[in-house]
């Protein structure tokens, strides 16, 4: 049976990139195919980006893929234990500052990027923390209101 899910298909390349030593992107939609997913290579290069899963050389010369954390497992969160946290958001003249539970910052930054929106010139992403750069003359408050539509739990 195929299963079509985003947030199970990533915490599942998450688990074969933790558990494997994958050279390709063959491998891994091999492996994918495996567990019952059915994924074109163009939506796992997509999932890889967002994951932030890249190759690295290994002491034995090979080229795997890897997880951003040395390669430990991490499931992705669920809405629900992400809507367990209180979120914060602050403003530094044109800075926005969003803070996150641990591990949350980079997909908060990944959802900001892709909206391109004019208000938002781009992000740095930490563990728990994204610095959001408004362009000039930006009203804080419609700004604000942009990112706490697309996350309602920030305060």
């Amino acid at each position: 049976m195929e299963k079509f899910d985003k947030k199970a298909r990533l915490q599942t390349i998450r688990k074969i990139v933790s558990m494997n030593s994958l050279e390709s992107q063959e491998e891994l939609l091999e492996a994918l195919r495996k567990e019952g997913f059915v994924s074109t290579q163009t939506t796992l290069s997509r999932d890889l980006k967002q994951l932030r899963i890249s190759k690295v050389r290994v002491r034995s010369g090979l080229s795997v893929y890897a997880l951003p954390r040395e390669g430990q497992f991490e499931p992705v969160p669920t809405l629900e234990e992400i809507n367990q946290t209180k979120w914060r958001l602050n403003f530094s003249g044109n800075l926005m500052v969003v803070h996150t539970p641990p591990g949350h910052a980079s997909m908060v930054a990944y959802d900001v990027d892709n909206l391109k929106h004019p208000y938002f010139l781009g992000t740095v992403a930490g563990d728990d923390t994204v610095l959001v750069v408004l362009a000039e003359g930006v009203d804080r408050e419609k700004a604000g209101f942009i990112i706490r539509d697309m996350f309602p739990k920030l305060s």
